[in-house]
């Protein structure tokens, strides 16, 4: 009674051991839409996943970074805008000058002296429009000594002037036509690059949710390592007693050693990989190494509604690459008509006004040039042409052949969109079925283990045959655990091929953004 006693207490540990494993092994699933309620245990507090997203968002160091560049992605296009930007030009100076005796010299004496001031002020304007304005003063004297009764002495003049100049490009960039294409090409630019500065921020929350997934399942397996382990050694130690009592083989023994030891190995690579899942997690939300984390969350187990069309569809509008791709093709064409436009002779119309005035005192000069009482104004055009411009002709050549590459890269963008959107489709199907057929080992293995237990407690199967259906039953259920966690990270597989991950978790983006630009 004593051998019968000891054997059936095997088992029973066991069934004890297996509840407890089996009431962490995985959290509830949920129906699609229910996902909201999901939580994380984070340092002891208990938020939601949108939480736990929005925590990333503000901290993860990776994106802090990230968000000066999408700050910098307009730099470009800035600078260019800056062209347009109207110009104050100030400007003065004095000159004195001593000239070589000659025999006018007696008349007009032989000393100048001078001082000039300007300020004007000039914009270019997208029409390719460059308009001038402004105001100018030049004293004027000399050391003239005049002869009395027939010369009189000169004295010193102000002539103040105003002016007002307008050129204007008629072929090459007529009327600003190129200046509004590299505006254009610039915008897209700074566009394509702020996109994939955020699309970056669509992985980095898919990456914290599969973190965090991976430590439900470490955690598990932790948990599942621990179990066998403590089962392993309450056998071992039957089979020991036993073996002293001669009612046991020395060979069982030597078989449970090597059980245990490969048992407290697993248990250590499992709790080494726990903690390295923790520390992931952790550095990616940017919080102290000590930090804990807890929790299961809850998972889908449903297979929502898929309509190939409609997700293909999706992916067009919204993934970044297929966008960018579109637009590289329009800059692509821009690029081409620039250089076609820079083909152009530059015919270059230009007309100016002026008016002058001229007194011994500054006011009444003033007042002559503000009447416009001696105006002058002309127009000159000109025209230049290159016979052999060899930049030009390869620009144009490259530019054609650039538009040729970038509407091959957007047919293979556009085909490399819908397998990526069909594959994570199937690969969601397929994980559910997986899921299902993870369930049924699941259920087949307790009821297996259920049966044999019965049969061990009738003395007709042996405490071996008992550890291994226990072995196979953990097994199971962790690869539940993992099938599920694997379907709901195909599941976001399959948001982020469409570019919805966003969408999903209601996350404003720019509101991230706005936070890097205070």
């Amino acid at each position: 009674m004593h051998k019968q006693s000891r054997i059936l207490a095997a088992p029973i540990i066991l069934c004890l051991l297996l509840g407890g494993a089996l009431s962490v092994s995985g959290g509830e699933a949920t129906a699609p839409g229910e996902d909201k309620k999901a939580t994380i245990t984070i340092a002891g507090n208990v938020i939601t996943l949108e939480q736990a997203i929005d925590l990333v968002l503000r901290n993860n160091l990776t994106l802090q970074s990230a968000k000066y560049n999408v700050i910098m992605s307009d730099s470009d296009f800035e600078r260019f805008k800056g062209r347009f930007a109207p110009s104050l030009n100030l400007e003065g100076g004095y000159a004195n000058q001593k000239s070589p005796p000659t025999g006018m010299s007696a008349f007009t004496g032989d000393k100048r002296y001078q001082y000039d001031a300007s300020a004007s002020i000039s914009k270019l304007f997208s029409s390719g429009t460059t308009i001038s304005a402004g105001v100018k003063e030049v004293f004027f004297d000399a050391n003239d000594p005049g002869v009395a009764g027939f010369v009189a002495k000169e004295p010193g003049y102000h002539k103040p002037s105003m002016f007002v100049s307008l050129q204007q490009e008629l072929l090459r960039n007529a009327f600003g036509r190129g200046d509004r294409l590299q505006k254009e090409i610039l915008n897209s630019a700074a566009q394509m690059q702020r996109a994939a500065i955020i699309n970056e921020l669509s992985g980095l929350v898919v990456s914290t949710l599969v973190d965090y997934w991976t430590i439900t399942v470490q955690k598990s397996a932790v948990e599942n390592a621990r179990l066998e382990l403590d089962s392993a050694r309450q056998v071992r130690a039957i089979i020991a007693q036993n073996a002293r009592y001669g009612l046991g083989e020395l060979y069982d023994l030597n078989q449970y050693n090597a059980l245990v030891a490969s048992s407290e190995a697993r248990l250590e690579a499992s709790t080494q990989r726990h903690r390295e899942a923790v520390r992931r997690l952790v550095r990616t939300m940017n919080m102290p190494a000590e930090t804990k984390v807890e929790g299961v969350t809850d998972l889908v187990d449903a297979l929502p509604a898929l309509d190939e069309n409609a997700a293909v569809k999706t992916a067009f509008e919204k993934r970044v690459d297929y966008r960018n791709a579109r637009l590289m093709l329009e800059n692509a064409d821009r690029e081409l008509g620039y250089h076609e436009n820079n083909a152009l002779p530059s015919l270059m119309l230009s007309m100016g006004l002026n008016t002058l005035g001229q007194d011994e005192n500054y006011s009444p000069a003033m007042r002559d040039t503000a009447s416009a009482k001696y105006p002058s104004w002309e127009a000159r055009a000109k025209l230049t042409y290159p016979l052999d411009d060899r930049e030009l002709k390869v620009n144009l050549r490259n530019a054609e052949l650039k538009r040729r590459q970038a509407a091959i890269d957007l047919d293979r963008t556009r085909l490399e969109v819908r397998d990526d959107v069909l594959n994570s489709l199937e690969q969601v199907r397929l994980l559910h079925s997986t899921l299902g057929k993870a369930r049924t080992a699941r259920s087949e293995s307790e009821l297996y283990y259920q049966r044999l237990l019965a049969r061990f407690r009738q003395g007709k199967a042996t405490a071996v045959n008992l550890k291994f259906a226990l072995d196979a039953l953990v097994q199971a259920r962790q690869g539940e655990l993992e099938a599920l966690v694997q379907y709901n990270v195909a599941l976001l597989g399959f948001d982020l091929a469409k570019n919805e991950i966003f969408d999903r978790y209601n996350v404003d983006v720019e509101k991230y953004i706005r936070v890097g630009r205070e």
